[in-house]
């Protein structure tokens, strides 16, 4: 299956191929498991919001998300494709995207994250092993966040690992 997405810095669209039909369904145990990664990075980063997001065709959808107080994503939520979310160029640019302050940046101070206070950005692609796009493993912040390099890299592993699961 594959949809458009919007880069918002090279303010373009792209054709991405994303998750199809014939993918197996995601099983309680690895949401589970999924859901113990992103509240414990949540807890050491200090930050509102780490989420698991899926693409569909034409919506971005909070698969997962942290259990914190600050958090102003719910699992279920959603938002429509082509207006530039963050997780819209990671996955248009197949790589990760790092926004430290969204407020300070011409590209993204109109991100509607920036409505929900959330400004800071560190996010990278989930794809399944034939290459399609699942969706992002992504950490918010409601304040100006560098996302130091072994935080990043702490990501990373769990990217890595989500990714691991879905080849299994």
């Amino acid at each position: 299956m594959r949809t458009d997405v919007f880069i918002r810095e090279k303010d373009e669209y792209r054709e991405v191929d994303i998750t199809g039909l014939d993918k197996p369904q995601i099983t309680g145990d690895l949401l589970s498991k999924w859901s113990r990664i992103i509240n414990s990075t949540a807890e050491i980063l200090d930050v509102p919001a780490v989420l698991v997001m899926k693409i569909r065709k034409d919506v971005m959808e909070v698969l997962l998300s942290s259990d914190n107080s600050e958090n102003p994503y719910s699992a279920g939520d959603s938002d429509s494709l082509g207006h530039g979310l963050y997780c819209e160029n990671v996955i248009g640019t197949n790589k990760e995207l790092l926004v430290e302050n969204a407020l300070e940046s011409e590209v993204w101070n109109d991100n509607p994250d920036v409505e929900l206070n959330m400004i800071a950005y560190y996010g990278l692609p989930i794809r399944w092993p034939d290459g399609q796009i699942l969706g992002t493993i992504c950490v918010l912040d409601n304040q100006s966040n560098k996302f130091e390099e072994k935080y990043r890299e702490m990501i990373n592993i769990y990217q890595k690992v989500i990714e691991d699961d879905l080849e299994l």
